[in-house]
Parts: C-alpha cells; sequence; structure tokens
C-alpha cells in the first residue's frame, strides 16, 4: 500500500520504510503518485529513476524523478535536503526545467518536474558530431539556462550533456540541486561535486562558484563542436588530474576565435575565466536575458584594444522575436547590462546605434555606381514581373477552366443519380398508396 504523496517534516513527522519492492509492484498503478498516471519509463542513473506520467485531471505529461538512496538514514538527510528545492521551484525560464510538486511513496522522496522530452544533448552527442551551427545553437540555450539560476544566487555544479534536456528547437537545462540532495549517498566523486569529465579543478578543495559552472560549459562546449570531452583517463582520478593540470589539444577543424573562447572558459585558475556566464555569451555576441535589446557598434573610431568575433554566431541559432544579441567592443564597448555581469556597464543610447542582428550589419553603402546598381535591378524586376503577368493570367484561368471540365462529367452524373433517386421513392410511394387503396377496397 503505498503512502500518502506528501513529504513529511523531518522535524516532527516519521518517515515511511524505503520500500524498493513496493515500488516496483505498484508504481504502474493509477495514483500510486497520487493524482498521476505513472506512462513509462525516461531514464535513470546517479540521483535516481525518472518516468514520464500523466497528469489524470488535465492529460499533461510530466517527469517524475524518485531519488535513488540506498538506506533510511541517507534518505532522511536527503529529504531534509530538499526543503532547498523550494527555491529552485520558484524559477521559470524557457531553458530551464521547472519544478512542480514534490513529496515522498513508500520511503522514497521524489520531485515533479516539467516534460522536456526523452531527448538529451547526451543521446544527441552519441548520434555523432554536430554542425558548429547546431552546436552552438543548444549550448547558447544551456547557457541562458544557467545564466539564469545565476542570477538567483543558485550553482548548478553538475552540468553535463545527460542534464540537457531537448525538445524541438528548445534546450533545457534540468537536475539544477539535485548533485547536493545526494551528497551522502555515495562516496564516489560523481556524487554532490559534479561529473569528474566536466568538474572544474577547484571542486576538489570544494571551492567552487559561478566560475565553476563556467568551466564546466566550457567542457560541455568543447565536446559539442569537437565531439568528445577534453581530458579522458582510465580513473576518475586520473580525469582530475588531467583537468588540474594539462591544458586541452583541439583538433584542427576548430577555429582560433573558438578556441580563444573555449581556452578562457577551461582555465585552471577560476580567475582567468570569464567571470560570469553572462561575459562568455556576450563575448559569443549572443543574447544573455530574454528580450535583451540588439546593439551594434557604432560608426565612431574604436579603441586599440576592441574587436569583434571573427565567426560570429550563426543566424540559424536566433531567438524568439524581441530577443537577439548584442554587438559590441569586446573590452570597453558600449553595452546593456543584464543580471550577472561581472563589471558595471553603461546603458545603451538608442541615439549611438541603431538596432539590428550582429551578423547582419546595416548598408550604408552610396554614391553613383551604387545608385546604378540599385535603379537597374529595381528595373529589371519591373520588367521581369511585366512579362511573367500574362503567364499568371494564362495559368490562373486555363487552371479554372482545366478543373471545371474534370468536375463536369461528376457533376452530371450526380445530377442523374438524384434524377434515378426521386424516381426510385416517387415508385416506392406510389405502390405503398396501391397497396393501401387495395388493401381497403377489399374491406
Amino acid at each position: 500500500m503505498a503512502l500518502p504523496n506528501k513529504l513529511p517534516d523531518a522535524e516532527s513527522e516519521p518517515f515511511g520504510r524505503i520500500d524498493w519492492e513496493a515500488f516496483y509492484r505498484d508504481y504502474r498503478k493509477p495514483g500510486y503518485v497520487s493524482g498521476f498516471e505513472i506512462v513509462n519509463k525516461l531514464g535513470g542513473g546517479m540521483f535516481g529513476l525518472v518516468f514520464k506520467a500523466r497528469k489524470e485531471s488535465i492529460g499533461k505529461d510530466y517527469a517524475i524523478k524518485f531519488l535513488k538512496v540506498d538506506d533510511e538514514s541517507v534518505r532522511d538527510a536527503v529529504a531534509r535536503e530538499l526543503d532547498s528545492v523550494r527555491y529552485f521551484a520558484q524559477l521559470d525560464h524557457p531553458n530551464l526545467v521547472s519544478i512542480e510538486d514534490m513529496g515522498e511513496v513508500d520511503g522514497i522522496p521524489y520531485l515533479v518536474m516539467s516534460y522536456a522530452g526523452q531527448e538529451t544533448l547526451r543521446k544527441r552527442l552519441e548520434q555523432g558530431r554536430m554542425s558548429r551551427d547546431e552546436a552552438l545553437r543548444i549550448f547558447v540555450q544551456a547557457a541562458r539556462g544557467v545564466q539564469a539560476l545565476h542570477e538567483r544566487s543558485l550553482v548548478h555544479f553538475d552540468i553535463k550533456p545527460a542534464n540537457i534536456f531537448l525538445k524541438g528547437d528548445i534546450a533545457r537545462v534540468g537536475d539544477f540541486g539535485l548533485s547536493k540532495l545526494v551528497t551522502e549517498s555515495r562516496n564516489s566523486l560523481s556524487f554532490g561535486r559534479g561529473t569528474p569529465y566536466y568538474m572544474a579543478p577547484e571542486m576538489l578543495q570544494r571551492r567552487g562558484d559561478v566560475r565553476s559552472d563556467v568551466y564546466s560549459l566550457g567542457v560541455l562546449m568543447f565536446e559539442c563542436l569537437c565531439g568528445d570531452v577534453p581530458f579522458k583517463g582510465d580513473s576518475e582520478w586520473e580525469v582530475l588530474r588531467k583537468h588540474e593540470h594539462e591544458a586541452p589539444e583541439y583538433p584542427e577543424h576548430v577555429s582560433n576565435e573558438d578556441r580563444r573562447i573555449l581556452g578562457r572558459c577551461l582555465q585552471k585558475d577560476p580567475n582567468a575565466r570569464y567571470q560570469s556566464v553572462a561575459d562568455l555569451l556576450r563575448d559569443m555576441q549572443a543574447p544573455v536575458a530574454l528580450g535583451e535589446s540588439l546593439l551594434f557598434a557604432n560608426s565612431h573610431p574604436a579603441t586599440s584594444g576592441s574587436h569583434l568575433s571573427a565567426q560570429p554566431l550563426p543566424p540559424s541559432i536566433a531567438f524568439p522575436a524581441g530577443a537577439g544579441a548584442q554587438r559590441q567592443d569586446a573590452d570597453a564597448g558600449l553595452r546593456r547590462p543584464a543580471l550577472g555581469d561581472s563589471i558595471g556597464v553603461d546603458g545603451r543610447n538608442p541615439a549611438d546605434s541603431p538596432y539590428g542582428l550582429p551578423w547582419g550589419e546595416a548598408d550604408g553603402r552610396g554614391g553613383i555606381l551604387a545608385l546604378f546598381v540599385r535603379v537597374f535591378f529595381r528595373l529589371l524586376d519591373v520588367v521581369v514581373m511585366a512579362l511573367l503577368l500574362p503567364v499568371q493570367v494564362i495559368s490562373a484561368v486555363a487552371g479554372r477552366g482545366a478543373v471545371w471540365l474534370l468536375r463536369l462529367p461528376f457533376k452530371v452524373l450526380g445530377f442523374a443519380a438524384q434524377l434515378v433517386g426521386y424516381a426510385v421513392v416517387a415508385a416506392l410511394v406510389l405502390l405503398v398508396l396501391v397497396v393501401i387503396l387495395a388493401v381497403v377496397g377489399a374491406l
């Protein structure tokens, strides 16, 4: 019998006995988690088992994660830490998997999360190396989700492809906060301090902060662009040692500009990295905040240290209407401030720079030759339209005539069928009347 789906107060209410046997026997039964019907398993990992579930009242899909704990003492510690989930549940961002509810059943704590699809970046990477366009489209969205956490003083500490969920063109970051919940449940370095392949060097001394997430994002970007993580080894310790002491090696196809950005993300010293995800996104000429204004560098002389990215983000990673990127002097340009910027910045002066996309500069060419070219192509457009007009008229008329001729036999047949139908009905009515008159006459 499942226990009530309520997370008890650790200080006043006893926790139920962990009963995984009852869980596997009953979890498919409607209402095992109050108000939900579990549909199928989505996956499982270090932190628990994830299932797709449908809310019975409205038929909407959610994901329920049952936290994997070994014994009741560990479970009680984890359950007490679940109070911190209330802070994460306040987050509402298109690039984050939202937490909708939490509770306990058969002594097992669980979280109810928005359903972000069954595809993850890990599964996508296993299918083969991505194009730069696709890699950056996914990476920028994941980075924006992490930045949303940082703006609320929350650090993920376990960024990896398995925690990036893909649904359509949207990438969402999930499992934020869970690494802390299961710190006591294993002795492995994979728990509570991130996953070794993506772990910042300072995490070994438990000195992580937002810059540790920047490092993990750098590893994520490296894997998306290169097809594999920068450091591998036969053990966790070997991988961690390489994170601490070795420099990454880049495949030949990685551009110098991408190497520059990756190199700064993967600095061993946190002070040498981007000091925030906002700084990283701005250096990539990507939008940081929802609805962020677009910005061009104006035509005033640039400072000697200014430069623009040699390979800006491709147009296909453009964001929803109203969002955009800022193109600015990388060291001293005018830009709009956003939460998470590591340094103060001035606001945008609309009189100095027009709105637009960073990869589509406004056309400011002039002169007699430019005017001649524009007039020539305008006249060419008019001539082509004039030549095509008769063709379009003939095509429209002929098309309608052909359709009418094709439909004519069917209309005739239909009309004939109607007449036959009317005749049959009339004959039946006449027959009934004759029968009735014959019966009456016989009486």
